[in-house]
Order: C-alpha cells, then sequence, then structure tokens
C-alpha cells in the first residue's frame, strides 16, 4: 500500500513539466458550398477549378456547407462527399447543414459542427429594461493601429496584420502572401496572394495600384489569376464582397 499523502500527489503533480496548452489560433477556413450532392455533376466541376488553383486545393482544410441543399444530405452522402473531397486533396474538417440534425451527422462522421455559427446569444432577453440600464457598459479599447510595410514583399515571405488593416508602400512579388483581418492597400504593383477578411469580416476590401496576383480572397471567396486576366488585368482596383459574388471595381 502506497504512504503517499494526497497532498503529497498534489505536489508532485505541480512540479511535472506541463505536457500541453491551448492557444487560440483564429486560422481561416474556407467553405465549400454546396448546392447539389450529385458527385457525378460535382466532381468534374471541382477538378476543374482545382486545376486552376492547386495551390489552395493541396490539403486545404473546408467546411462543407449544405445549407443551400433542397433536401439535407444523410450520413452515407455526406460520406461519398467527404471521399470526393479528399480524392480532390481538400481536408473536410467541418459541417454546415440543418442545425436540428447536424450533431448526429457530425458524431456520426467526426466533423466539427458549424451550423449554429454566427447566431446571436439570446440569453438575456428576458432582463427587465430597468436592470439593462443598471449595468455598465463594456470599456471599449481602440482598433490597433494599422500595419504599414515600407519596404518590397519578396517570393516566399508571408505578413499577416492581425485585428487590423495592412498597407503596403512598395510592390509585392509573385510568390508572396499578405493577409489581414481589415482591409489590404497595396500603393504599388500587386503580384502574389492577398487575403483581406481572413477573421470572416465580409467588408474588408482590397485596393492595388496595379492588380498582377495570383490570387485575391476577402472572407474565404476567391478569385485567381486567370479571372483577374479577363476583368482587371494591370489597373488599379478594388476588390469588394458584393453577398457571395467577389468583384473587382476599377479606381
Amino acid at each position: 500500500m502506497s504512504n503517499m499523502t494526497p497532498m503529497a500527489s498534489a505536489v508532485n503533480q505541480e512540479s511535472e513539466p506541463r505536457c500541453f496548452q491551448f492557444k487560440s489560433a483564429r486560422a481561416s477556413l474556407n467553405e465549400l458550398i454546396l448546392t447539389t450532392s450529385d458527385t457525378e455533376l460535382l466532381k468534374p466541376q471541382l477538378a476543374a477549378h482545382a486545376a486552376k488553383v492547386p495551390m489552395l486545393f493541396n490539403n486545404m482544410p473546408v467546411i462543407l456547407n449544405c445549407q443551400q441543399q433542397e433536401t439535407a444530405p444523410d450520413v452515407a452522402t455526406l460520406k461519398t462527399l467527404i471521399s470526393l473531397c479528399r480524392e480532390l486533396s481538400l481536408v473536410p474538417v467541418g459541417l454546415k447543414t440543418n442545425p436540428d440534425s447536424s450533431a448526429e451527422l457530425c458524431t456520426a462522421l467526426q466533423l466539427a459542427d458549424f451550423s449554429h455559427q454566427r447566431r446571436a446569444s439570446h440569453s438575456n432577453d428576458d432582463e427587465t429594461p430597468k436592470q439593462a440600464q443598471a449595468e455598465a457598459p463594456p470599456a471599449v479599447s481602440p482598433p490597433p493601429a494599422a500595419k504599414v510595410v515600407t519596404t518590397p514583399v519578396r517570393s516566399g515571405q508571408q505578413i499577416y496584420a492581425r485585428d487590423t488593416d495592412l498597407i503596403i508602400l512598395a510592390p509585392v512579388s509573385a510568390g508572396a502572401e499578405i493577409m489581414a483581418d481589415g482591409h489590404i492597400h497595396v500603393y504599388a504593383p500587386l503580384r502574389g496572394r492577398a487575403m483581406a477578411g481572413v477573421n470572416g469580416n465580409t467588408d474588408a476590401r482590397i485596393f492595388c495600384q496595379s492588380m498582377e496576383a495570383e490570387l485575391i480572397s476577402i472572407a474565404g471567396y476567391f478569385k485567381t489569376s486567370e479571372d483577374l486576366h479577363t476583368e482587371c488585368w494591370q489597373q488599379p482596383i478594388q476588390a469588394l464582397l458584393r453577398g457571395s459574388r467577389l468583384d473587382t471595381v476599377s479606381l
């Protein structure tokens, strides 16, 4: 029988090195919005898109969004869709579907449930106006200043402006990657990849003096150089979201 007391056991546990920690990563996840579960129709279209942007489809984590389908898919259908995604080098990590059945489906498929995402909390709906007025308003911190880069952004370099805008006063080379939770301004040619609103901010915009990008993205919606060549190549533009459509407008 061990003579170790509970207090001694607690001391030993505290002296052991910590094996883990949680950290908020704020990673950007793209949604694959599926209007059909018919893989015969879906496969060639997805394959053609993957051929245009192979660097995006290389083990990219995605949320399968089935909320625009007329009939919510069942487990067997979703397994087929997941297999198709993996065949094309996409990695399904979550699901958006009918909230009434999402928990059961996600448990069966071992996916994260995003079906209730962005629903406002109404836990205080029954609070009286008098009680609400008695509470002091929360302190509001000033937004962080924009991140300003004055030197060229070279191929292979990655710059991220967390919780703010990114302003670049020099060229962005092909193979470079610039990201911001807010707007992106490039006062020079933009030749790499630019991703604004990476935390889901659909009001974010991209501005540049010469659009020559490999890819631009706002809140996960993107266009490739093939699209940009036919719209605004080597022009000063702004890019913005209109609903679920990413538009480019000449300046």
